[in-house]
């Protein structure tokens, strides 16, 4: 085939061949490191790409080319690859199979040989390649990429997005953590052994190409924890990683995991099974049963990763606990070989979460293997320690599936006779798993109850039979009987476990049960004791118990039902309680006496207690509380509410219930035996009690059967020392007593009584005797009301025995025994509440106290009158109340008694009473004792037609009109009653406190108890007007006495008054205005201790007290601010008594309040939130009064609530600000959208910057929390997903936020508000783009405003230029890194060209700002927009750069730096045109600006620029590659970096110097003459230097470059000397030298050259003098110049100069600056001697003319000089023998020359004698090397020299110096030395 029909595919292999043996030839012509790496470089990925060539021999080639690369590479370590280049081809998607495989060859190669900087800048690409590439690849990479994964930052990588690339390297991370250090092979082992959690794929996988030591395995692991504790992947997929990790065997791993699992375990959802499963997987290994491939099976988790993975598998919840594999964890952990006592243990408790949390379905189906699993562990001995977890997780398992047990009590009967042996800790496990075990033993009774609703009654009678039925069942019975034998066990846990199960297994009325109970109610232990009473009664706290025999009803809460349909809900939402059931009064007793009688039949001595001479049948505690027991049963039978101790209120009721249903029936029968029987055992006061009720109610048929207990009665209320015990048997004796005696025989008992009360020498028969007799006499005075005491005529005021009683009763008040003054007060209340006392109303002389204003003085002394009367009996109460050492109770008894003497009769000076009460005003501030007051008043306005004037055994209480008896009576009454409410509106009025308080009490109570009485009704508006009054009371009783008022006002108001009524509360809420109280002496302003204690120790609590403490400080002005103070506090407690009279309204008035709620629930629901705990619980129970439904509410009025919390947010007091502050954020929490408060945002926002700048601290803290919460609910408002509203949301809130909050001053208010601003970038996404132009110039002014002001002034004011920089550095890192600029980071996503031009005026106005931390920040998003936007940045490119220039020069180093990087990224894409114009301008700048700061500047730009795109580089080196050249040649600063940033802008241009040099010679000469001609110092020396520079790297010499060169030179270098002009004269030196094949230097230039340096030599600065001598010796060799005469003229002066002659020139100059001279004098002589030698001519003339002056001035000065010029005399001894024409073997002589001949030898042997002498010194008197070695090679020279000349006798001459030394020179430790002896001997043989 021609060469013309070669094909096109032909011509492109051949292409591709001839470039692939170019690439060879470059490669083989690489001779070095370099040289091979920068051929790699460029070619490698090249080559590589033409593997997918069609062409066989391309791809042949291009193997046998990469085979080259490999031999060449693998041997040379520090050959870099471009692993970048090689990484992008790796990851085109275009690339086929050969280019990816050997991509990835190369890069594994590559890789590990990089820098660790350039490794980790790498490896987030390196990890987003592996996806989708063979296992093979991944592995490789990924084992690359596990040592750097720690260094990573975030914003490198994110694998949220990526679930397929995270699940990749998350699973090989787990693989590498799960290798344990020990498993890792032996080089050169085949077998390996599966770690546990691994497959044999999955090890060696790791391990089989990678050979890891421990060590590197720990780093290797440290550094997974630190990547995968990275926001960078989900929490669900790395927590089994940081489970793995946390349980690695390292502490370092394990430890460094802890952290970030803790915060995983937090964020992760444990009731997901897709976070729970892999934890199963991996602690069970591969199933057994699973068809798996054998490498692929996985072996179980070791025991010491189960212990971590196990504990978090105990977090599971609902599906996450998943079934069976929770069945095969519990089982493996329990049994398995391998397990421990701890495994054991966890195992346990993930069971129990098992039972507690799984599925119930799931968990029924495999109940019955946990069960059995269970059982075997506790019935082993082996794992006792586990025993108490197992029988904890048995009870809970039987509790979930009781069906299990089947109802069998073999499990039961088992556990419990363990219990004896058992532990303590062991008892208390049994224990409760029994207990828990109960509820599958229960007895089911429940009936439907839509069964039951319909049903007759006689079908109700057949539900209980069926009942009765299933308590008869055998598997009822046996259990009874099981726990009816433990309930006499003697082990105490036995027993409370059959108390439990008494209590849970059968229900509350069944019978048998509740004896059990009973039982061991009087236990010994207490705890089983206690416990048996909650079981029966629901409480085991006596008072509590009292109320539940008793039948109290429980208070019920009303509320107001504004919204019908809210309620309805809350009531359908209600939990519905258990009932409390108890069994029928009957079938208690019944049971009861049935077991006493078996016990009576029984032999077992445990079932008597021996009391005296009685047996008992239940210990007497069982006994009392049995009877209690049957008590409560009675009433609740009998359906008596509210009964206490009988008399009261309920007992006809009971009566009627013994008449109807017990009378004349065995039970009562037994009942009462029951209660005889422990009567007389142990005479307490529950049988008394029970006796009571019974013949109380129905004496006519009980009395007469007791008449027997008539003398034990008496004894017991004789002898008793409780009063409790003596006053009800008094009781039952007066009863029984009445009702069997005839009149005489009750007379003689009343008298002898009486007597004995008198006389009896035991106080507490006294008080029984005292008792008695009352308890008769009003016994007998009720029966004769009823016509059965006395007779028709019977009149008690003129019985005889009741009136001696009655004066003793009287004389015994104003006895000094208490117990005596109380027993009296008792009987005389009893008496007088029947009938009147029978005595005279009152004496003569009594009678005129009763005139007085005050009859009853309690502090006056008693009336000095023996006559007894019933003023005196009153007087003496009055006493009794005025007694302070007497308790209170006989005190509130003896003020009773007083309101009952008036309801018995009509009391003539009932008045008189009433007033002495009114004087108790101010005398006590007790409110038990004005309380009791207030119902004594009552009774005295009520007087005879009071409730209290009935008998209670028989007569129910009245209400209404029947109550009243005596209409005669009632109008008195009435007048008193008119007169008592205008004396109390009277004292009401006085501002003492007490009276106050005491006067709104007794207020209420009339109010409370009359509201029927005409003085009351017509007293309505000014008693409303009263308690509006007490509202505004400091006290916190009065105000809720004068709101209980309120409300009672209200209730009985007509229609009118009530409306008055709300509105003046509704007026007073929202207004707090109150009535300014009246200020006197007697005023407490504060409470007691409410301001703390005066100088004199005195409370300051009454206005007198303050003015003395004003006046004592001598302030007076001091008062006004206390009255101040006390207005303040008034202000706030009237809005709290306003609330306690709104709420108590309320309660009542609803459906009035309706249509004030717009005004009212604003104010109140801020009022919720009041600071003061005690308003705030009063504001909540009001809302919760009128609004049941609060978010119905709150969501109704959400609009008013936001305008009046936004109105007071600023309010001038303190905690209306903090309640409206947490109000606030309590309402847009339950806001349904934040959208319905759009209008008020701006303001809130506003409003809470201000709050959060707040003098209070608590009202700061209050509104940074609200100001958090508002962040959060706008943030979630403004998300994406919200649309059209979201970005309303944005709207609104940016521009505050911008304007106001990030710059704001308070650091609170900048750190909530750029938490907002950053987290609004993130949520609402796209939406934001309208606002970016804004909101980024505002955060890049912000990010400088918010630098703290101190380090700026540090900045300013530090004098170290470097510690400056550092610390700047430090602040633009700061601000390259703070919240603004990461918020700037985000936002860069949604910035394209047209958002980039709006905001580009800002920025660029922002980047003159004097603040460093606003220009970083400006930087930094110039930065991002370049890399964002790219090529769409080109348009405003130029005029960005523009002004980063200017920025670039900047004073600042740090600003200088950033303003250059950011220069060169936007220079990356900017128009080729604008790039050049910036280049020329950049070598313009450099001309003409000299410091330093400003070629610095420059330099950073280029490097920028060359960093962000070398071809600018590139494409300009023409431009610049002069002036960098010249730059790198500076003088460099220690602390600059200047040269080397253009050294590696040079590197940029021209890799190569030399080559880079030669390209560019013309314009760097041409550069180098303008910096020569420069009147510039600086330039020279930059000249000078880049001269030295091209002499050095062009190897082929400069050509006609060099002449130039030199003539530039030759001007520079006349004029004076200036520091550096030495690089000058030495680049001229250099300059005539040439290369090898390179035309020497003219002669007459080489000449004035010589002239010229030969000047320069001449100056007289020594430092200058000696460089200019080292020139002129380097050009005079290079030239071969003969100058010898005139340099040594130069040289001669300096040589005779001495180091010692060198002293102070100066008095004033100090011995340094001598000391400086003599060192610079010995280094020119040092160099004068080097030019000496280098300089020495060839003529024979000329060395004839000065060898002599040379050698001699060497041998004198020698000794005296210095060291180091004794080492330059020898050196230039040595290069003057060697050039030295006499010692130079020319031929024979001819025999005319004899005198030639004889001058020479002459010559010769001189030489050799002043040679000799040298040498000799040196060896004889130096012991340095140096010196010993260059004389022993000046000896070599000279020796070899003469030989050649036969100079016999001057060859000996040296021997003989050279054998004096040899010995002791073969010695020396030198080698040199030792070599240079044996090389002399050799020429002495």
């Amino acid at each position: 085939m021609s060469e013309m029909e070669v094909t096109e595919s032909g011509n492109d292999c051949s292409n591709d061949l001839l470039l692939l043996d170019r690439v060879f030839l470059r490669l083989g012509n690489a001779d070095s490191d370099d040289q091979l790496e920068s051929c790699l470089t460029r070619f490698l990925p090249p080559v590589i790409l033409k593997l997918s060539s069609p062409h066989e021999q391309v791809r042949t080639k291009v193997m046998e080319l990469l085979v080259h690369v490999n031999k060449r590479v693998k041997c040379r370590a520090d050959v870099q690859l471009p692993v970048e280049t090689l990484l992008k081809q790796y990851m085109d998607t275009t690339s086929n199979s050969f280019i990816i495989n050997f991509s990835i060859i190369y890069i594994t190669m590559g890789f590990p040989r990089l820098p660790r900087e350039k490794q980790i800048s790498l490896a987030p690409c390196l990890l987003e390649a592996i996806e989708n590439k063979p296992q093979g690849h991944q592995d490789s990479i990924l084992m690359l990429v596990m040592p750097l994964l720690g260094d990573i930052k975030e914003n490198d990588l994110n694998l949220k997005e990526k679930p397929k690339l995270s699940n990749l390297i998350l699973k090989y991370a787990t693989d590498v953590l799960l290798l344990p250090y020990r498993a890792l092979p032996n080089p050169g082992e085949s077998e390996f052994q599966v770690p546990p959690g691994m497959s044999m794929k999955t090890y060696k996988r790791i391990i089989d190409k990678n050979q890891l030591n421990p060590n590197q395995l720990e780093e290797m692991k440290l550094s997974i924890v630190n990547f995968i504790s990275k926001d960078i992947f989900n929490m669900n997929d790395i927590l089994l990683t940081l489970i793995v990790a946390a349980a690695d065997s390292r502490f370092s791993v394990a430890n460094h995991a802890n952290s970030p699992l803790i915060r995983c375990n937090s964020s992760v959802d444990w009731s997901q099974p897709s976070v729970v499963a892999p934890l199963y997987s991996l602690y069970l290994g591969t199933w057994g049963g699973m068809k798996v491939p054998p490498d692929d099976r996985k072996v179980p988790a070791c025991t010491r990763l189960r212990l971590k993975l196990i504990q978090y598998l105990n977090k599971a919840t609902g599906p996450a606990i998943m079934f069976p594999h929770c069945v095969q964890v519990v089982f493996s952990s329990l049994f398995d070989p391998n397990t421990n006592s701890r495994l054991r243990n966890l195992a346990l408790v993930f069971l129990l979460n098992v039972i507690n949390g799984g599925d119930q379905t799931q968990l029924k189906r495999v109940s019955t293997v946990f069960q059995q699993g269970l059982l075997k562990l506790v019935r082993s001995e082996e794992h006792a320690e586990h025993h108490p977890k197992a029988y904890m997780c048995l009870g809970r398992l039987v509790l979930k599936c009781p069906e299990n047990l089947n109802n069998q009590f073999a499990l039961l009967e088992e556990l419990v006779k363990k219990i004896p042996d058992a532990v303590p800790e062991m008892k208390t496990a049994l224990r409760d798993a029994l207990l828990e075990m109960s509820g599958a033993y229960k007895i089911n009774t429940q009936v439907k109850s839509s069964d039951t609703a319909s049903t007759s009654q006689a079908d109700k009678m057949d539900v209980d039979e069926d009942k009765a039925r299933l308590f008869d069942e055998p598997q009822a019975l046996a259990l009874f009987a099981l726990l009816d034998h433990y309930m006499l066990s003697e082990e105490s846990m036995i027993r409370y476990i059959a108390m439990r199960y008494s209590a849970a297994v059968f229900p509350q009325d069944y019978v048998p049960s509740r004896y059990l109970l009973l039982l061991a109610s009087g236990d010994s232990q207490d705890d089983i004791a206690t416990e048996a009473l909650k079981c029966l009664y629901g409480t085991s706290r006596p008072n509590e118990i009292e109320d539940v025999v008793n039948n109290v009803s429980k208070k019920e809460t009303t509320t107001v039902n504004i919204d019908e349909d809210a309620s309805k809900k809350d009531k359908d939402r209600a939990p519905e309680t258990d009932e409390f059931k108890v069994p029928k009064f009957k079938d208690v007793v019944n049971y009861i006496w049935e077991q006493m009688q078996k016990r009576k039949k029984g032999s077992n001595a445990k079932h008597r207690f021996v009391i005296g001479n009685q047996v008992l049948q239940f210990h007497p505690m069982t006994y009392q509380e049995i009877l209690r027991y049957m008590r409560m049963c009675l009433n609740h039978d009998a359906d008596l509410k509210d009964c206490s101790t009988h008399p009261n209120a309920t007992s006809p009721i009971l009566a009627k219930y013994f008449y109807e249903n017990l009378l004349e029936t065995d039970v009562l029968e037994q009942y009462l035996s029951m209660i005889t029987l422990l009567l007389n055992a142990c005479p307490d006061i529950m049988a008394l009690t029970s006796f009571l009720d019974i013949v109380g109610c129905v004496p006519e048929k009980m009395a007469a059967k007791y008449t027997s207990l008539l003398p034990f009665l008496r004894n017991l209320f004789t002898t008793s020392t409780k009063e409790d015990i003596r006053d009800i048997a008094a009781v039952i004796y007066a009863i029984i007593t009445v009702h069997t005696s005839e009149k005489s025989a009750i007379e003689r008992d009343i008298k002898e009584f009486v007597v004995q009360g008198q006389n009896n020498k035991s106080l507490e028969a006294q008080c029984g005797y005292l008792a008695a007799f009352a308890n008769m006499c009003e016994r007998c005075i009720a029966l004769s009301k009823r016509g059965k005491f006395g007779g028709k005529g019977f009149q008690p005021a003129n019985w005889e025995p009741y009136k001696e009683g009655a004066v003793v009763l009287a004389n015994f008040l104003s006895s000094p025994q208490t117990l005596l003054i109380n027993s009296s007060v008792s009987a005389i209340s009893l008496l007088v509440r029947c009938s009147g006392l029978p005595l005279p109303d009152s004496s003569s002389k009594q009678a005129t106290h009763l005139q007085g204003e005050n009859p009853f003085n309690i502090n006056s002394n008693d009336v000095t009158d023996d006559d007894v009367t019933k003023f005196l009996v009153a007087d003496r109460l009055f006493k009794i109340v005025g007694n302070a050492k007497l308790p209170s109770k006989v005190k509130e008894r003896a003020l009773y008694t007083l309101g009952l003497m008036c309801c018995g009769e009509r009391l003539s000076f009932a008045k008189q009473i009433v007033m002495g009460f009114l004087q108790m005003a101010k005398d006590s501030k007790e409110f038990e004792i004005h309380l009791q007051i207030g119902e004594s008043l009552v009774l005295c306005v009520e007087g005879v037609n009071s409730n209290e004037n009935r008998d209670l055994w028989t007569e129910l209480p009245r209400e209404g009109a029947a109550k009243v008896r005596d209409t005669e009576a009632l109008k008195e009454n009435d007048v008193l009653l008119e007169w008592l409410l205008g004396e109390l509106f009277k004292i009401g009025r006085h501002p003492h406190p007490h009276s106050r308080q005491a006067t709104s009490i007794w207020l209420l109570a009339l109010l409370k108890n009359c509201p029927e009485r005409e003085p009351i009704k017509t007293k309505l508006q000014v008693l409303q007007n009263v308690f509006m009054d007490f509202l505004s009371e400091n006290s916190e009783i009065v105000q809720d006495v004068a709101s209980k008022g309120l409300s009672l006002v209200y209730q009985n108001s007509e229609e009118s008054q009530k409306q008055a009524l709300v509105a003046q509360i509704i007026d007073q809420l929202t207004s707090g205005k109150r009535s300014v109280a009246q200020v006197t002496e007697d005023t407490k302003i504060f409470e007691e201790g409410q301001l703390g204690k005066a100088p004199t120790g005195g409370n300051l609590s009454t206005y007198k007290e303050l003015c003395s403490l004003a006046s004592d400080l001598n302030q007076p002005d001091l008062l006004y601010k206390f009255m101040h103070l006390a207005h303040h506090n008034s202000m706030w407690n009237s809005k709290k008594g306003a609330a306690f009279g709104f709420h108590s309204i309320a309660l009542q008035a609803g459906a009035q309040l309706s249509e004030h709620l717009p005004k009212i629930v604003p104010r109140l629901y801020r009022y919720r939130f009041d600071p003061t705990p005690r308003i705030q619980n009063s504001m909540q129970s009001i809302w919760h009064a009128i609004v049941p439904n609060t978010q119905a509410t709150v969501q109704k009025y959400h609009k008013e609530i936001l305008d009046d919390l936004v109105a007071n947010l600023t309010s001038n007091q303190w905690r209306v600000r903090m309640s409206c502050c947490n109000a606030l954020s309590d309402l847009l929490r339950g806001a349904q959208s934040l959208h319905e408060s759009l209008h008020q945002l701006p303001t809130i926002w506003s409003q809470l910057f201000r709050v959060m700048d707040d003098v209070h601290e608590g009202t700061r803290q209050a509104a940074t929390s609200t100001a958090n919460v508002l962040s959060k609910l706008c943030i979630r408002a403004a998300d994406v997903s919200q649309g059209k509203d979201g970005k309303e949301i944005v709207s609104v809130i940016l521009p505050i936020l911008l304007d106001n909050g990030i710059t704001n001053l308070v650091r609170e208010v900048r750190s909530v508000s750029l938490q907002t601003v950053s987290k609004l970038v993130t949520s609402a996404g796209e939406s934001l783009k309208p606002f970016l132009s804004r909101l980024i110039p505002a955060l890049a002014g912000a990010a400088g405003d918010l630098e703290n002001v101190k380090l700026s002034y540090l900045s300013t004011a530090l004098a170290d230029s470097s510690t400056r920089d550092v610390l700047d550095d430090m602040r633009a890192s700061a601000a390259r890194h703070h919240y603004t600029t990461d918020t700037v980071v985000k936002c860069m996503p949604y910035v394209d060209i047209e958002v980039m031009k709006d905001m580009l005026p800002k920025i660029l106005e922002l980047m003159k700002s004097p603040q460093l931390g606003t220009k970083v920040a400006c930087c930094h998003f110039i930065v991002l927009a370049a890399h964002y936007l790219r090529a769409d940045l080109e348009p405003v490119a130029g005029k960005i750069m523009n002004n980063l220039l200017n920025g670039t020069f900047d004073r600042n180093a740090t600003v200088r730096k950033n303003y250059a990087e950011a220069l060169g990224q936007v220079s990356a894409y900017a128009k080729l045109s604008s790039v050049e114009k910036l280049m020329k301008k950049l070598v313009t700048l450099y001309e003409t600006k000299e410091d330093d700061t400003s070629r610095q500047a420059i330099g950073l730009t280029l490097k920028s620029i060359a960093k962000a795109k070398i071809e600018h580089i590139k494409d300009n080196e023409n431009v610049i590659a002069a002036m960098v050249f010249l730059a790198m040649h500076a003088p460099k600063d220690d602390d600059s970096t200047t040269v080397e940033m253009f050294e590696e802008i040079w590197t940029d241009i021209s890799p190569a110097r030399e080559s880079g040099i030669k390209q560019h010679l013309p314009a760097i000469r041409e550069e180098i003459e303008k910096a020569l001609n420069s009147s510039s110092w600086t330039k020279k020396i930059q000249a000078a230097n880049s001269i030295k520079t091209i002499c050095k790297e062009v190897s082929s010499g400069l050509g006609e470059q060099r002449e130039q060169l030199i003539r530039a030179l030759l001007a520079a270098v006349h004029g004076k000397t200036f520091d550096g002009k030495q690089h000058v004269i030495e680049a001229l030196a250099e300059l005539c030298a040439v290369k090898d094949g390179e035309a020497p230097v003219s002669p007459a230039l080489a000449a004035e050259c010589i002239t010229a340096l030969l000047t320069e030599a001449r100056k007289q600065e020594m430092v200058y003098k000696r460089h200019a001598i080292a020139a002129l010796g380097r050009a005079l060799s290079a030239t071969q110049l003969d100058s010898f005469h005139q340099l040594y003229e130069i040289v001669k002066g300096i040589l005779s100069k001495s180091e010692l002659s060198m002293g102070k020139e100066s008095d004033e100059e100090d011995n340094e600056g001598a000391r400086q001279r003599q060192e610079q004098l010995t280094a020119l002589k040092e160099a004068a001697y080097e030019l000496l030698g280098k300089a020495w001519p060839k003529e024979p003339d000329t060395q004839e003319k000065y060898q002599s002056v040379f050698f001699d001035h060497c041998t004198s000065s020698y000794p005296s000089s210095s060291r180091s010029t004794q080492l330059a005399i020898l050196a230039s001894i040595a290069r003057v023998l060697e050039r030295l024409a006499i010692l130079d073997n020319v031929g024979e002589p001819m025999d005319t020359d004899n005198q030639t001949t004889s001058s020479r030898d002459k010559a010769v042997a001189n030489v050799t004698e002043k040679v000799a002498t040298v040498i000799d010194y040196t060896l004889k008197n130096s012991n340095q090397v140096r010196h010993r070695r260059d004389a022993l090679n000046i000896m070599e020279i000279l020796v070899k020299k003469l030989k050649d000349l036969n100079k016999t006798e001057e060859v000996d001459k040296l021997k003989s110096i050279y054998q004096l030394y040899v010995q002791e020179l073969s010695k020396e430790q030198s080698h040199e030395i030792r070599t240079k002896i044996d090389s002399i001997k050799v020429h002495f043989k």
